[in-house]
C-alpha cells in the first residue's frame, strides 16, 4: 500500500500536535525535574525489528515522553503499512530507567497497535522489554536488548527479539553503530537481522541517520530484503 498524501498530512498534524502539547505542558510545569521531551521526523522507510514496515515508502513519525525520578511514559506514532490495510502504528510505553554502578538499566512494557487494519486481524499486542548498557571507553558503548510478547502480531504467538548493539563515537557530532538481532516466533517466521550506520548531529536538536538494514531470510518477502534507510529528526 502506497503512502497517500492524506496519510502524510494526518501524520504531520499528529507531529505538530505532539510538539504543541509537549511545549504547553512544559511551560505549565516548570518545577518538573525532568522535562517533557519529544521528537518529530521523517524517514525514507519505517523499520521495526529489522523489517520494512511502510511498504518501502517514506514515513512521518512523532513521539512525546514524560519522565520523573526514573519512571517514564511515552507515545509514538509512525506511518506504516500492512497487507491488511494498516496506515500507521502507535506504541504506548511505560518504563523505568536507572544506573547501577557502571550499568544502565531500562525496563518497559509497551502496547503496539496497527491502525486501520481490517476486522479480525490481531493487530494489538503487549511487549515486555529490557535493556542493559554500558560505556566501555570514552568512545565505545554496548547495549543488549531482550523483547518478549506472549501473543504477538497477527497469527504469531509467543515471540522473542534479542539484539546486541555496539556504538563508536567518531567525532563530537558523529556516531557509528552496528546491531545484530535474532527473531524467534511460535507459529511465525524466524529470522536474523542486522544494521550498520552513522548518526550525525547537525545541531543539538536536529540529527540525521543513514543506515543499512538486512536479514538472512530474503525468501520470506520484500520486507526481509536489504535496504538503505535515511532519516532526519528534530528533538525538543
Amino acid at each position: 500500500m502506497k503512502t497517500s498524501i492524506k496519510q502524510a498530512r494526518s501524520a504531520l498534524y499528529l507531529s505538530s500536535a505532539l510538539v504543541a502539547g509537549a511545549t504547553a505542558l512544559t511551560c505549565a510545569a516548570p518545577a518538573l525535574a525532568d522535562p517533557i521531551t519529544g521528537q518529530v521526523g521523517i524517514a525514507s522507510q519505517y523499520i521495526g525489528k529489522g523489517l520494512g514496515k511502510s511498504d518501502e515508502e517514506p514515513a512521518v513519525f512523532g513521539s512525546v515522553r514524560w519522565s520523573a525520578n526514573g519512571f517514564y511514559v511515552s507515545a509514538f506514532e509512525s506511518e506504516a503499512a500492512s497487507s491488511k490495510g494498516a496506515n500507521a502504528e502507535v506504541i504506548a510505553t511505560a518504563g523505568y530507567a536507572t544506573d547501577i554502578q557502571d550499568w544502565g538499566i531500562d525496563v518497559q512494557v509497551m502496547h503496539r497497535q496497527m491502525i486501520g487494519e481490517t476486522n479480525g486481524v490481531d493487530s494489538g499486542y503487549v511487549e515486555f522489554q529490557g535493556d542493559i548498557s554500558r560505556d566501555l571507553t570514552d568512545h565505545i558503548s554496548a547495549r543488549m536488548r531482550v523483547n518478549y510478547s506472549a501473543d504477538t502480531y497477527g497469527s504469531g504467538e509467543a515471540a522473542w527479539w534479542s539484539e546486541a548493539q555496539a556504538s563508536l563515537k567518531l567525532t563530537s557530532t558523529d556516531k557509528l553503530s552496528i546491531a545484530y538481532g535474532i527473531r524467534r516466533v511460535d507459529n511465525g517466521s524466524d529470522y536474523n537481522a542486522w544494521n550498520i550506520g552513522v548518526k550525525h548531529k547537525f545541531s543539538p536538536a536536529i540529527a540525521g541517520d543513514l543506515r543499512w538494514y538486512d536479514t538472512d531470510e530474503h525468501d520470506l518477502g520484500s520486507r526481509y530484503e536489504g535496504r538503505l534507510v535515511a532519516s532526519i529528526s528534530y528533538s525538543f
